[in-house]
């Protein structure tokens, strides 16, 4: 499995990876990283996937995608996700999102309905927060010294968006992946939000993973995405 660097120029330059070599008659997968991911985090996965299709992407200020001064809330991100697929030339393709990722995934899936086949987010609630100032400080020492005006853009953009309700437009097959520890991010009355909102959802918990779900047993986090695409492939 090999891939490629791809750049696409709206009003900044977004970077994302894509995979080169893939079945075509399985579902292509696109993943959205968390607050401060890049496309690079997911390479591995995509090597898991293989022979299927990947695109993983960096949001602005995150990666090899333009960090600009200004412009970071929740509709610019949305538009992120959306200018990327469609370079791509995708028309049908699930979506997988991990944490803060997840609210984007969830207001691009109501959005647009006929082309997202199928759902995946990882262990974060159906709601963008608004994200307290403290964090800002934590967070500026994972990116690099030209970049931190970024955390602080985030932060200052950021305000409450509840989506529980939109969870009620999604159609299409959901899998709700959470952690049973309390480092957990996606708490056990949220996720029992997700079942009485979705139509269509599988809820799996890892016992014994925090937020970061692929530990301590990578293979039962890959096994259980795979199994859910090989579902909605059919």
């Amino acid at each position: 499995m090999n891939y490629t660097d791809r750049f696409i120029n709206t009003d900044i330059n977004m970077h994302y990876i894509e995979t080169n070599d893939y079945v075509y008659n399985l579902l292509s997968l696109v993943y959205i990283p968390g607050a401060l991911g890049n496309a690079e985090q997911f390479i591995e996965e995509t090597k898991s996937f293989f022979p299927r299709h990947c695109i993983s992407m960096s949001l602005r200020g995150r990666g090899k995608s333009d960090a600009p001064l200004k412009g970071y809330t929740f509709e610019e991100h949305i538009l992120d996700i959306s200018s990327v697929i469609k370079k791509s030339n995708l028309s049908a393709y699930c979506l997988m999102a991990y944490s803060m990722g997840v609210p984007y995934a969830i207001r691009y899936a109501t959005s647009n309905p006929s082309e997202v086949k199928g759902l995946i987010l990882c262990d974060y609630p159906a709601k963008y927060p608004r994200i307290p100032e403290q964090w800002v400080e934590s967070a500026q020492k994972f990116v690099q010294e030209n970049r931190q005006h970024v955390v602080k853009e985030i932060q200052k953009d950021s305000k409450e968006i509840i989506l529980w309700e939109e969870l009620k437009e999604i159609k299409c097959p959901v899998l709700v992946i959470k952690g049973g520890t309390e480092k957990a991010l996606l708490k056990k009355d949220a996720a029992e939000k997700y079942k009485s909102n979705l139509k269509h959802v599988e809820l799996i918990e890892f016992t014994n993973s925090g937020h970061e779900l692929w530990v301590p047993d990578y293979n039962k986090f890959i096994i259980s995405i795979k199994d859910f695409l090989n579902k909605i492939d059919t």
